[in-house]
Order: structure tokens, then C-alpha cells, then sequence
């Protein structure tokens, strides 16, 4: 029998740094869409997302601000479906959502689901999801089957579901094997642009067959994460520091790690950690040479012994004795001027591929693509995130930017590979002209 979540609940290790990041301009969000085959009914939507709220508790709650820490309580308010707002991604505050710390929306053909990085990373969500998407298609009276790929409304919650994973798997380890240096970092190089007057994202979507893409990548020898981490870093080079007159840091990727593929866990919340690739403009910008950056870098932060360490450091500094009873505010004001670990000055931008949306094949049928995005901000302005579904890659940059020379050189690169493409825009730069 599963925890109830009527109650008060803490957040998971991960998750108790973003309210802390939170400020007027930006918040960590991430998108997931699905893109039917036929137009959403929004009143159908509605009646599935309060049938399916139902079967996820660990989602259906409200972020409170305690004297020590956030925690979690839970929500009784009615989660309603929004009309989207196409031209970006917005924040989601307690008046906007109800309270709710994510946000479901529709457009068209499209399911919209925006999630504050506080409840659960990606892979959590995209249960949700699917299990929205799935009763939605059964209530419009589609013959759909979970075949084990969907947690359904009315199946059982269990207690994996629940879990703090990082708690799970941390084991004590003496302070010197705390790899506190390691996910400090270094300084990065720093796109610049002109942002945006107003907050938002510039979405721009990019499709193609993943048969294609995985021919290229097998091609060349390394994974679609490695050639397109590759070919990110040197479009950020091409476009911002080629033939430039002054010295530049290293360009930074954050990957983040989907930590349930090396250790066993069901959760719906948090479990992911981050690899730092850094390459030097100046030594390594070359294609091949970048795939192997990729490739060495992703092999040491997979590591499951390394990961061991990097969970017991992470969840050490939470159970350090003086950090636990530092009162809130002095916490926010800590995270507000420490760049130990998310610092403005350690990261140049992020990629996350969330690799295959699972779906079973009678949903497939209904299902034309989905998407992935995550919010970028100020100081790290380009975010690259990809998706695959239905044999379609979705392959997205977001920014806080209104250049867009880097996605034209990306996308040119993948041309000249032999990868066709289809683009979509938000067009965030023209709403802002107007």
C-alpha cells in the first residue's frame, strides 16, 4: 500500500534547489508535448486530466514554504486545462495553476504539459503524460491498450513511485571521497545576444526520421547524444567565437543522466544527475574530435561508482547538520549568491535528450510526434533538447535570445549530413518587435 500524499511531504534531494533558483525572470521548467492525428477536444482533455490526476498523488500537490526548507502539501483545488499560449513558455505560479506546480495546455492538435523542475524531472513526467494522452484517447472512445507501457486510472500506486531515489541509494562515504570539485566546474564560456524584452522562450523545433539521424550516428561510431552534443558545441564556436578577436573559456554542456538506467528505481520524482563536458575552442573544434570529447566524458559521469559518490555528495550537503537548520530565507539567500553548483559562470548551455517516448502500439496510431523542451535564461540563454517518437526526432531550441545563428548552423550541419529536416518557429522575436 502506498504512502498517502493527503499529508505534508518533503521534496526529493534534487528538487530542493530549484525554488531556491526561482526569481522574476526565470524559472526551471521543462515541456513535454504529444501531437495527435486530430484536433483536441478541450472539454474531453479536461474530464481525462481530472480522472488522471487522480492516479498520480505525488504530482497533485502544492509547494509550501516552511521555516527550514519547501515542502509539499497536498492540493485539493481543480486542475483546469489552459488554451495555450503558443509564442512561449510561461512561468507557473500559484495563481496561474492553481496552486499546481505544473500546467496543462492545449493548441490545436497538441497536449501540452509544462512541469516546474521541483516535482519530478522528465522521465517522471512523461508517466503523466502518457497516462493523460491514454485516458483522453479511451474517453473519445478509441480502442487503446496500456500493454504495460501506461500506468492506467484505477491501477494501483505503489510506494517505488514515491520514493526519494537519491535517499535510497546514498551510503556514507568519508569526506574525502565527496566530489564536491568535480560538480563545482570551471569557468565556461557565455553566449552572447541581445534577450528578449519580454520573459519567454524562442521555441524552434526541428523533425526529422530518426532512421536517418541513427544512420549518420552509426556512421561516425557514437550515439545521437554524442553527434549532436558534437555538432551544439561547434555551432556555438562558428557562430560566436570563429574569427573573433578575444580569448574565450571552454564551452560547457550540461548533459544530464537519467540515473534509473544504472540504478533500479520506479520513481515519478527526481533521480538525475548531470555530466560536465568541456571542450576548448581553440584545440578541439573539430567534429570527430568533439564526438570523442562526448563519448569519454559521458563513459567517466556513467560510471556507476562515480555516481555512487556524486548521490553521496549531493545528498550529503542536505544532511550536513548545519545546513539542516538554517532558516529559509538565509538558505535562499545563500543559493542566490553561490555559484557552487549551478553558478552563471560554469555552464555555457544545456543538452538533455530524453531518448524514446514509449508509447504501445494502439496509441501510436493516434499519436504523430511529441516534443521536449527546457526553459533557458539570462545567463545561459540556448537550450537543446531532443525527443524521439513514432520514428520522429524532435530536436528543440529554446532562448532568451533573438539571434538565431547558432540553430541555423546546427541545422546546416545536419543538412550537409544528409538529414532531412522539418523546422517550426514560435516566432518569439517577432512578438517582442511588436
Amino acid at each position: 500500500m502506498a504512502k498517502s500524499l493527503e499529508t505534508w511531504s518533503k521534496l526529493d534531494n534534487s528538487a530542493k534547489i530549484y525554488p531556491m533558483l526561482v526569481n522574476k525572470k526565470s524559472q526551471n521548467i521543462f515541456r513535454l508535448s504529444v501531437s495527435l492525428k486530430e484536433e483536441i477536444d478541450s472539454a474531453v482533455l479536461q474530464e481525462a486530466l481530472s480522472l488522471t490526476i487522480g492516479r498520480f498523488p505525488v504530482y497533485q500537490v502544492r509547494l509550501m514554504k516552511g521555516v527550514f526548507w519547501y515542502y509539499f502539501d497536498h492540493n485539493y483545488s481543480k486542475l483546469t486545462v489552459y488554451p495555450l499560449d503558443p509564442t512561449s513558455i510561461k512561468k507557473i505560479t500559484d495563481k496561474n495553476c492553481n496552486g499546481y506546480c505544473f500546467r496543462v495546455s492545449y493548441f490545436k492538435n497538441q497536449i501540452v504539459c509544462d512541469f516546474f523542475h521541483a516535482i519530478c524531472d522528465a522521465t517522471g513526467a512523461a508517466e503523466f503524460v502518457k497516462s493523460l494522452v491514454y485516458t483522453y484517447l479511451n474517453l473519445l472512445g478509441h480502442d487503446v491498450f496500456s500493454d504495460q507501457k501506461v500506468l492506467t486510472v484505477g491501477s494501483p500506486v505503489t510506494p517505488e513511485e514515491l520514493e526519494d531515489s537519491f535517499l535510497k541509494n546514498y551510503k556514507r562515504v568519508p569526506l574525502s571521497k565527496l566530489k564536491i570539485k568535480d560538480l563545482q566546474g570551471k569557468k565556461a564560456y557565455h553566449i552572447n545576444g541581445i534577450l528578449f524584452d519580454n520573459p519567454g522562450n524562442g521555441i524552434i523545433h526541428m523533425y526529422c526520421d530518426v532512421k536517418q539521424l541513427l544512420d549518420v550516428c552509426h556512421a561516425k561510431g557514437c550515439t545521437m547524444t554524442e553527434y549532436l552534443g558534437a555538432l551544439f558545441m561547434l555551432s556555438i564556436y562558428e557562430s560566436q567565437i570563429k574569427d573573433k578577436l578575444q580569448d574565450a573559456n571552454d564551452i560547457q554542456l550540461f548533459v544530464p543522466i537519467n540515473l534509473r538506467k544504472i540504478f533500479p528505481s520506479k520513481t515519478l520524482r527526481n533521480f538525475s544527475l548531470f555530466s560536465r563536458i568541456g571542450a576548448n575552442p581553440y584545440e578541439d573544434m573539430d567534429v570527430d574530435k568533439l564526438i570523442e570529447i562526448m563519448h569519454t566524458n559521458l563513459k567517466r559521469d556513467m560510471n556507476k561508482d562515480n555516481l555512487k559518490d556524486k548521490i553521496s555528495t549531493t545528498v550529503w550537503a542536505e544532511k550536513f547538520f548545519l545546513v539542516r537548520f538554517i532558516p529559509l530565507f538565509l538558505k535562499r539567500i545563500f543559493f542566490n549568491f553561490s555559484n557552487m553548483f549551478f553558478g552563471k559562470s560554469k555552464k555555457t548551455a544545456t543538452l538533455s535528450n530524453f531518448g524514446v517516448l514509449n508509447l504501445p502500439d494502439s496509441m501510436k496510431e493516434h499519436v504523430d510526434s511529441a516534443s521536449f523542451a527546457i526553459t533557458s535564461n539570462t545567463t545561459t540563454p540556448l537550450s537543446l533538447s531532443v525527443i524521439s517518437c513514432n520514428d520522429k526526432v524532435c530536436i528543440t531550441f529554446t532562448r532568451r535570445i533573438t539571434d538565431t545563428d547558432i540553430e541555423r548552423i546546427f541545422a546546416k550541419h545536419l543538412s550537409d549530413d544528409g538529414i532531412d529536416l522539418q523546422v517550426t518557429s514560435n516566432f518569439w522575436e517577432v512578438d517582442n518587435a511588436l
